[in-house]
C-alpha cells in the first residue's frame, strides 16, 4: 500500500500569493463559498485500508530501543570502569612485587659480600628462583639471616601478599569487564537488529519519494524540463491557450493540429497554475508563510488562475470528481487516512509524477502519484459538491512542518535536567562497590551548577542522608514519588509545592559520589523501578518525540535530507550551511570549513560521544532534527566571522561551534 507512505503531513503547494492556514484546520483565509457542503455536515466513513502511518514509529519500540541503549551504555560504561580498575590493581601489585623485590636484594647483596660468603652460592640461586616466595622461604631456612635481614624479608614477604591480593582484585574486575563487554556487544547487536526492523537506516525513505537528494533533483529536473518543452511546443506552433470554462465541454482539455503535429491543450488556468508551481520547485516552505515559503494550506490564489485556497479537504469538497484513471495534468491528488481524513494534495504533472510540498521534504518538489490516491479532481471544471469524509483522531494525527518539539510539560511531566546539558551514566539496577545491593535511579552527570527541574509537580520533602546529601523528594497523592540525591545546592523547602518544570536544586557531588552527577529515582508505592522508559516513554509519545514532518527525533530518513561536506542536514538548514561554507571559503582564500556533526539518527545517537559517554537519551538529541549543526575547530578570527555571517542567514548559536535554525 505504497499510498500510505508517501504522504505523512499536510502539504502545501503555494502558486502566487501566499496565505497561511493550519494543519488541518480550517482556513483563517475562508474560501469563496461555491454551495459545496461543508466538511463537518454527515461525513462518510473513509473507506480505505486501516494502515498504520509509517512514520509513526510505535514509541513502545523506540521505548525498547532506548532501553537497551542505556543497558549498552551501562555495561561500556562497567567495563571501562572495570577495566580502568584492573589496570591500577595489576600497577599497584606490580609496585608491591617491586617492593619485595628491593628487600630480598639487600638481603642477597649482604649475602654476597665477604661476611655472607659462606651464604653465596645458596642466595645466589635462590635469587634465581621463578617463585620469589621460594626465595624468601629458602632464605628463612638459613640459620645464619641476621635480625636485619630477617626484618627485610618479612617485609617482603608482606609485599609479595599484597600483591597477590591486588593481582586477584585485579583478574576478578577484569573478569567483570569481560562480562559486561559481552553484553555490551549483545545489546549492540539488539539495537541494530530492532532499529533495522522500525527502517531506521538510510533506506527509510518512504516510498514515492526518491531515495537520495540526488535523485530528487533529477525528478525535479526531469518535470521542469518536460513542462518547459511543452510551453514551447505551443508557442512554436501558435496555439492560444482556452479558457477552462471553454474547455468544460471535452472534460476540461482540449487538442490542436497544426500541420502533421497534434498537441494537448490544457486550460489557460491550467497552465497558469503549474508555471508557477515549476517556478517553486526546490524552494523551502515553512509553517511561516513568509514569501518565498509555503504554508501548511493547500494550493493558493493564482493570478487569472484558479482559487484553491484551503485545506486538502476544503479543496476535495469544492472541486469536481474525475476517474483516477482519466488523471490530467493539472489535476488535484489527494490522500487520506483513517485517523486524518483527507490530509494532503498534489499537482498531477505527468508522467506518474506531481509537484507538491510533503512536511516530509520541507521543499517543494516531485513525488509519485500514489498508487491508490484517496480521489483525483479536476479544478477546470468548475465547483463540486463533495462531502470529506471524517478522520476517526479526535486531533490530527500527522504534523505540518513542526521544527520545534513540543514543550516537553504535557501530561504534568518534565525532564530532570535540560536536553544537552548531561551525559548518561550509571543506570538503574547495576551493581557496585558503590551501592548495597544495586542501584536504584538512573544518574544523569553534569556540571556543578547545572538547574534540576522538578520531572513532575507535587510536594516537596528534604531530608540529609549520608549517601546523598539532601535528598529531594517530590511526592504525589497516588502513591508515586520522584528523588533527587548529590545536590550541591538546594532552592526549594520542605514543604512546598512545585509545579513540574520548576526549578528545584543545582547538580553537584554531595554523599556516596564520585562526581557532579543527578542521581535521579522513580518510586510506585514504595517499591524502585527503571525511571527512564517512562521519561523515553513520555517524550516519544507527547513531548520531543514530534517533530517537523511527521517525523520523530533521530528517525528522518535520508533521502529527505540534504548533504552538507560528509554530513546531513534538512535542506532548508543545508541551504545556509553551505552559503555559509562558500562565504567563508572566499573570505578564508580557499580555506574550508569543516562540518563536524549533522543530523543523527536514534542509532547514531547511541553512538559514545566525546566523553565516553551518551550525550542525551536516544530520540531526544538536538542533531536529530537535522536542523543543527557543528563546525569543527576555527581560529578566534574565523569564529567571530562565522558568528556575524551566520547570523545575516538566519542561523542561530548554540555555543561550542554549534549553529541551528531557529524556529517560530
Amino acid at each position: 500500500m505504497r499510498w500510505t507512505r508517501v504522504f505523512a503531513g499536510v502539504t502545501v503547494l503555494v502558486a502566487g500569493l501566499a496565505f497561511p492556514t493550519a494543519a488541518h484546520a480550517v482556513d483563517p483565509t475562508t474560501p469563496p463559498s461555491t454551495g459545496a457542503p461543508s466538511a463537518t455536515s454527515s461525513a462518510p466513513s473513509l473507506d480505505v485500508p486501516d494502515v498504520p502511518d509509517p512514520l509513526a514509529i510505535a514509541p513502545s519500540a523506540i521505548t525498547e530501543l532506548t532501553t537497551l541503549a542505556l543497558r549498552y551504555e551501562a555495561n561500556l560504561s562497567v567495563a571501562e570502569d572495570r577495566r580502568k580498575e584492573a589496570a591500577e590493581r595489576t600497577r599497584d601489585a606490580d609496585r608491591q612485587r617491586r617492593v619485595a623485590r628491593a628487600y630480598v636484594a639487600q638481603v642477597v647483596d649482604y649475602a654476597m659480600s665477604p661476611s655472607g660468603d659462606p651464604f653465596a652460592r645458596k642466595l645466589t640461586a635462590l635469587a634465581a628462583a621463578e617463585n620469589p616466595e621460594d626465595l624468601i622461604t629458602g632464605i628463612f631456612s638459613t640459620e645464619q639471616v641476621t635480625e636485619a635481614q630477617e626484618g627485610h624479608l618479612g617485609d617482603a614477604k608482606r609485599a609479595f601478599e599484597a600483591a597477590q591480593k591486588l593481582q586477584r582484585r585485579a583478574d576478578r574486575a577484569t573478569a567483570i569487564a569481560e562480562k559486561a563487554e559481552k553484553a555490551a556487544a549483545r545489546q549492540l547487536a539488539q539495537v541494530g537488529k530492532l532499529a533495522e526492523q522500525l527502517g531506521l537506516g538510510a533506506s527509510s525513505t518512504p516510498e514515492g519519494l526518491p531515495q537520495t537528494r540526488a535523485e530528487q533533483e533529477a525528478w525535479n529536473d526531469r518535470v521542469a524540463t518536460a513542462w518547459t518543452s511543452y510551453r514551447k511546443r505551443l508557442a512554436r506552433l501558435g496555439v492560444k491557450a482556452p479558457s477552462a470554462a471553454r474547455l468544460k465541454a471535452t472534460k476540461g482539455v482540449g487538442t490542436a493540429t497544426v500541420g502533421s503535429r497534434t498537441v494537448q491543450v490544457l486550460p489557460a488556468q491550467t497552465i497558469r497554475m503549474i508555471d508557477a508551481l515549476v517556478g517553486r520547485i526546490g524552494q523551502d516552505y515553512s509553517a511561516r508563510n513568509a514569501s518565498p515559503a509555503w504554508s501548511c494550506g493547500g494550493v493558493v490564489n493564482v493570478k487569472n488562475g484558479y482559487d484553491l485556497r484551503g485545506t486538502p479537504a476544503q479543496l476535495y469538497a469544492r472541486t469536481v470528481k474525475v476517474p483516477t484513471d482519466e488523471i490530467l495534468r493539472g489535476d488535484l491528488v489527494f490522500s487520506a487516512n483513517k485517523k486524518s481524513g483527507i490530509h494532503h494534495v498534489g499537482v498531477y504533472v505527468g508522467d506518474g509524477l506531481m509537484i507538491d510540498a510533503p512536511a516530509t521534504r520541507a521543499q517543494v518538489g516531485v513525488s509519485e502519484v500514489p498508487a491508490k490516491p484517496y480521489a483525483v479532481t479536476r479544478p477546470s471544471l468548475g465547483s463540486g459538491r463533495n462531502t470529506p469524509p471524517n478522520g476517526s483522531a479526535d486531533s490530527p494525527t500527522t504534523v505540518c512542518n513542526a521544527t520545534r518539539p513540543v514543550a516537553a510539560t504535557r501530561q504534568g511531566w518534565t525532564f530532570p535536567l535540560k536536553q544537552g546539558s548531561y551525559s548518561i551514566s550509571a543506570g538503574f539496577g547495576m551493581g557496585g562497590s558503590m551501592w548495597q545491593s544495586t542501584h536504584t535511579g538512573q544518574d544523569l552527570a553534569a556540571p556543578t551548577g547545572t538547574p534540576i527541574y522538578a520531572s513532575r509537580g507535587g510536594t516537596v520533602s528534604l531530608q540529609e542522608v549520608g549517601w546523598a546529601g539532601t535528598l529531594i523528594t517530590i511526592s504525589h497523592p497516588d502513591g508515586t514519588a520522584e528523588r533527587y540525591a548529590h545536590s550541591s545546592k538546594v532552592l526549594v523547602e520542605d514543604g512546598q509545592t512545585v509545579s513540574s518544570g520548576d526549578e528545584i536544586a543545582l547538580v553537584g557531588s554531595r554523599g556516596n559520589s564520585t562526581g557532579p552527577h543527578l542521581h535521579f529515582e522513580i518510586q510506585v508505592d514504595g517499591q524502585f523501578i527503571d525511571p527512564m522508559p517512562v521519561l523515553v516513554q513520555f517524550l516519544t509519545n507527547n513531548g520531543a518525540g514530534k517533530g517537523w514532518g511527521g517525523y520523530s527525533n533521530g528517525q528522518v530518513p535520508r533521502g529527505v535530507l540534504c548533504a552538507v561536506g560528509d554530513t546531513m542536514l534538512r535542506c532548508d538548514v543545508a541551504k545556509r550551511a553551505k552559503r555559509l561554507a562558500a562565504d567563508y571559503a572566499r573570505e578564508f582564500r580557499g580555506e574550508r570549513l569543516d562540518f563536524a556533526t549533522g543530523y543523527r539518527d536514534i542509532v547514531g545517537q547511541i553512538q559514545r560521544g566525546p566523553e565516553g559517554t551518551l550525550v542525551d537519551i536516544p530520540g531526544t538529541s538536538p542533531f536529530g532534527w537535522g536542523t543543527r549543526f557543528e563546525l569543527g575547530d576555527l581560529s578566534k578570527a574565523q569564529s567571530a566571522w562565522v558568528a556575524k555571517r551566520a547570523a545575516k542567514l538566519g542561523l542561530k548559536g548554540e555555543g561550542n561551534g554549534t549553529w541551528s535554525l531557529p524556529t517560530a
